[in-house]
């Protein structure tokens, strides 16, 4: 049990537990008497004292319905709204179940920053169920979907302040900008030699093929294009409209190349959606045929997202500018582009080769005569223009 302490203040007070010492606050809303643990800072304390009794002075509801909401009501209001949504899918599965542990029986305004790092450090001390060491990454989706549903909360007027904006430093680990692995034209031979196998029980399913080739040509990732429909595509002018949904729906454009133009020229309209099932269904994922034609194939550590870092390492290959590469990625900034940088260095030595001989006799001059001819000649023109 811990120890209440008044202060000099009054409605203020100390509260001395396990966890060390923290500033709370009394005040009356609604005619009754409300509580609250603010935090280590008496001067917040004081500050959210001020706060409280302002609102309660203009008769403010928000204070009465923020206390008495739990985490249980945030967690299943969140996975109402976020229904349908097929990139909530694993975290309604997975994380959202852990969370509600976690909490349970917590109030949502009773959330704290330690909480949060109590949380994080409980996930990643904790093996999987295979027995592992849990990845930091993994720790940091849970903390994702945390974060996500608290923004709600205070969206839904639910939760004054998310606990997450008061970490002065980033209280996700810190992840690698990741690899970049791509397939060789050896690799990509046999995987789309698989579909030439004279025995059809042995050929992946079609629509996985023009999946891949759709990735590669598009850098698309596989929850946008599993989400592709017919009325997202201009064929006529060579444009692919677009939510990208890892960006909160955020609208895109993509410009078709002629070879992407022609492979939806082919592929066979089941239904609304591009990509689809023999029955016109739209697929949900295609993790298990995309692991057996790799098998197949004879293709190791490659994952389907791999496939977009193969479409802008091409790129680069095929002497493609950084700048183009972002926009191709939809990436907001070059620095997110520049890990394809090293790919670029065989193009630059064959450009800076163009420079030998600049030193041997023939070559004194930098500038020859008649180059600088026309160079006047050119910069006349341009004055009397």
């Amino acid at each position: 049990m811990g120890v209440y302490q008044k202060t000099k203040y009054p409605g203020i007070f100390k509260y001395i537990g396990k966890k060390g010492e923290v500033y709370g606050i009394d005040y009356y809303a609604g005619g009754k008497k409300h509580r609250e643990i603010v935090g280590p800072l008496l001067t917040e304390a004081r500050k959210k004292l001020e706060e409280r009794r302002a609102m309660a002075k203009a008769g403010h509801d928000s204070i009465i319905i923020r206390k008495k909401i739990t985490f249980e009501q945030l967690a299943v209001k969140y996975s109402e709204v976020q229904k349908g949504e097929r990139y909530f899918e694993k975290a309604q599965k997975y994380y959202v179940p852990i969370l509600k542990e976690f909490f349970k029986g917590k109030k949502l305004y009773q959330i704290t920053p330690l909480d949060i790092e109590e949380f994080k450090n409980l996930r990643k001390n904790t093996p999987t169920r295979a027995g592992k060491i849990r990845s930091e990454v993994a720790v940091n989706r849970e903390l994702e979907t945390l974060r996500s549903m608290l923004n709600k909360a205070k969206e839904w007027n639910w939760l004054e302040e998310n606990p997450f904006n008061k970490f002065q430093k980033p209280i996700l680990f810190p992840e690698s900008e990741g690899r970049v692995r791509y397939l060789t034209e050896e690799e990509l031979q046999r995987l789309f030699s698989l579909w030439g196998n004279p025995d059809p029980k042995k050929r992946p399913p079609l629509y996985l093929k023009y999946i891949i080739q759709t990735a590669l040509l598009t850098a698309l990732r596989k929850t946008d294009l599993l989400n592709l429909k017919w009325s997202n595509i201009d064929l006529d002018r060579g444009i692919l409209f677009y939510e990208e949904q890892k960006k909160r729906n955020k609208p895109r454009i993509k410009v078709l190349n002629s070879d992407m133009i022609e492979l939806l020229k082919s592929i066979p309209k089941r239904g609304e959606y591009v990509f689809t099932g023999n029955d016109g269904e739209p697929l949900r994922d295609i993790k298990r045929s995309f692991r057996t034609a790799l098998k197949r194939a004879e293709i190791k550590n490659f994952h389907f997202h791999d496939l977009r870092h193969c479409s802008a390492s091409y790129l680069v290959m095929r002497g493609a500018s950084l700048k183009a590469v972002q926009e191709h990625l939809g990436h907001t900034s070059l620095a997110m582009t520049e890990r394809y940088m090293h790919l670029t260095s065989g193009f630059q030595r064959a450009e800076i080769e163009k420079l030998n001989g600049l030193f041997l006799p023939d070559s004194k001059k930098l500038v020859r005569n008649e180059d600088l001819a026309i160079f006047q000649e050119a910069k006349t023109l341009y004055a009397n223009a």
